[in-house]
């Protein structure tokens, strides 16, 4: 299904005959930069709000842990699998265990976000659901074992080749090493990857039904609300960037594992390079991760939503009942309820 291992040669060559006119090492230099700079400023942004969180909400400090977990992933892979293809594009070889390291990279860097999002989605699920056995069970401790559980996992599958179990190749466009055999390699990949997927819409479905419930069943009283903003506030932050994170994954990440399948089972891809591009678009994840956490903090959806009920009410249409003050930040009355 995929291009052939050689069983020969210990350098993986590419002619620069074999490489289409448009693959040049503009496109991955620029993807590997934007995404480095990117997920820095990303992990800057989180750092600074899970020291500040630790003193105000741990539920939050945890949730950020897991966030710079994501972001530092996405960081190293860009770097490390970045400079592999770039070292292709300029050299038109890779040693056979540079090629095999390759294909590790890409298998470790695409399951690890896909499960921290999933334990991002979990985290949420529990601490809106379940908040009493959310406070006494889930502590940071919990959370860094959970995150290198997530890793280790990733890891594990992405050294099974190495263990005796499947191999790596270089693929037909010459650029990139990903997995090759057998298909019970293959599908455990996409599997796991699916199955990340679909349990973190699950459990944003079940958080967005809670904080719907909640806000049509909320009392009105102005001190119990006050009281409450500070919560809610962060309560509305996490589950939007949640839902954010989780739907850039499936958009970016849902074409590449689904063509896996297809290739495993003899169904054949649209196209001679949609496996290319499906790669390609999954990288794209690692660069739209941070800016999910640049973009969509508080101050920037307070801005937004004072935006458009201002624009309701100066074109003169029915009066929209979000209140900006859902995404204030509430930081002094957290401590001055201390």
């Amino acid at each position: 299904m995929y291009s052939p291992l050689p069983s020969t040669s210990p350098f993986y060559t590419t002619p620069s005959s074999s490489l289409s006119p448009s693959s040049t090492p503009l496109l991955p230099s620029l993807s590997m930069a934007i995404g480095a700079l990117s997920n820095a400023l990303g992990l800057w942004i989180l750092a600074r709000a899970y020291s500040h969180s630790r003193r105000l909400r741990r539920s939050r400090a945890q949730f950020l842990l897991l966030a710079s977990g994501l972001l530092l992933t996405d960081l190293a892979g860009h770097l490390i699998t970045g400079s592999f293809v770039l070292w292709l594009y300029s050299y038109g070889g890779l040693p056979m265990a540079g090629c095999q390291f390759l294909g590790g990279c890409m298998v470790f860097f695409g399951l690890s976000p896909l499960l921290l999002g999933l334990l991002m989605a979990c985290e949420r699920c529990l601490g809106l659901t379940r908040p009493l056995w959310h406070s006494s069970v889930v502590t940071q401790t919990r959370a860094r074992i959970s995150l290198a559980l997530a890793w280790a996992v990733a890891l594990l599958v992405s050294t099974l080749p190495f263990l005796g179990y499947g191999t790596y190749g270089l693929q037909p466009s010459g650029t990139w090493c990903f997995l090759q055999e057998p298909p019970g390699f293959c599908l455990l990949f996409s599997g796991l990857g699916l199955g990340s997927l679909v349990t973190a819409l699950v459990c944003n479905m079940v958080v967005g039904t809670t904080l719907l419930k909640a806000r049509l069943i909320r009392s009105s009283g102005g001190d119990r609300r006050r009281r409450r903003r500070g919560t809610r506030s962060h309560d509305l932050e996490m589950m939007v960037q949640l839902l954010a994170i989780t739907l850039v994954s499936c958009v970016c990440w849902s074409p590449l594992l689904v063509s896996v399948v297809m290739l495993q089972t003899g169904t054949p891809l649209p196209r001679p390079n949609w496996l290319l591009f499906t790669v390609r678009l999954a990288s794209c994840n690692q660069i739209l991760d941070p800016w999910v956490y640049i973009l969509l903090r508080r101050a920037v959806l307070r801005r937004l939503c004072s935006i458009i009920v201002r624009v309701a009410r100066v074109r003169g249409g029915k009066p929209i009942r979000w209140d900006p003050g859902d995404f204030q930040s509430s930081d002094r009355s957290e401590i001055s309820h201390l």
